[in-house]
């Protein structure tokens, strides 16, 4: 009876976080989390220009490793006492703060690790399990709140101001069935990734075969089979819809409508 009242207070925080903290963020087309993301990792890219240099250089998105941080306010992602610890100052403090400031500080204390890694998915799979290690809560909310005093709910607003416009005009594009592109640096690319399986995405741009057993036994994994992408590409109606295109706008519109295609076959499939 204990545990099921334990259970049930920890839902109602958990509802009562989401609904004063996280306005925009579960929406349909998630805007304020897709803002947040960028955000992050603009200050990402201030504090740790190496680390992010050697994500970049693996073909990782920084939004394939903070989107599910941020959307599940690090639950599963760090073992419960400090997920509780953090909660606890995201509730004090009444904002999202917290939320980028322990983001932040698993990258410093984990950062070191990931500059050794030589591919996208051992750099993903590695930082999940250091995540999922941070058993020492004291040292991580220590990190996060005092390493981090300039990360505040003001300029993260100045920031968010700064990235929504762009956010808004892709999702704009993309429900009217069009394509973005002036987009100079890959923000559909990002937001595309941010909303989809990271993992997913790795094995596409690997060009992995997949086989027809990918689903068996419960495996919710999908990997596209490479024997696919003639057919995929053939649906593209290339020459009209880049006649007159210069050849960085050609890259961008073959980026997003490429994996568009991905995602309905994905979605057939499943």
């Amino acid at each position: 009876m204990l545990y099921i009242t334990l259970l049930l207070d920890t839902v109602r925080t958990f509802v009562g976080i989401i609904d004063d903290y996280f306005d925009g963020y579960y929406t349909e087309e998630m805007i304020e989390a897709q803002v947040d993301q960028l955000v992050f990792e603009e200050l990402i890219r201030e504090r740790f220009p190496k680390l992010v240099h050697h994500l970049d250089y693996l073909g990782v998105q920084v939004t394939w490793i903070s989107g599910p941080w941020f959307l599940s306010i690090f639950v599963n992602i760090l073992p419960w006492e400090s997920v509780l610890r953090v909660w606890d100052v995201l509730l004090y403090e009444g904002n999202r703060v917290m939320l980028f400031r322990t983001a932040l500080a698993l990258m410093e204390l984990y950062g070191p690790a990931l500059v050794t890694t030589k591919d996208a998915g051992d750099a993903i799979t590695l930082l999940q399990s250091l995540a999922g290690s941070t058993f020492d809560s004291s040292q991580l909310v220590f990190t996060a709140c005092m390493g981090y005093l300039t990360v505040t709910e003001a300029r993260l607003q100045e920031l968010r101001e700064k990235h929504r416009p762009a956010v808004l005009l892709v999702v704009e594009e993309r429900s009217k069935g069009g394509r973005v592109w002036k987009d100079p640096n890959g923000l559909a690319t990002k937001l595309y990734s941010f909303k989809h399986d990271p993992e997913l995405l790795i094995e596409e741009n690997k060009g992995t075969e997949g086989s027809d057993d990918a689903l068996a036994d419960g495996d919710l994994s999908y990997k596209e089979p490479a024997a696919n992408l003639d057919e995929m590409l053939s649906g593209l109606s290339v020459n009209s819809e880049l006649e007159g295109r210069d050849l960085q706008e050609q890259v961008v519109w073959l980026k997003v409508e490429l994996c568009s295609l991905l995602e309905d076959k994905r979605s057939a499939v499943l």
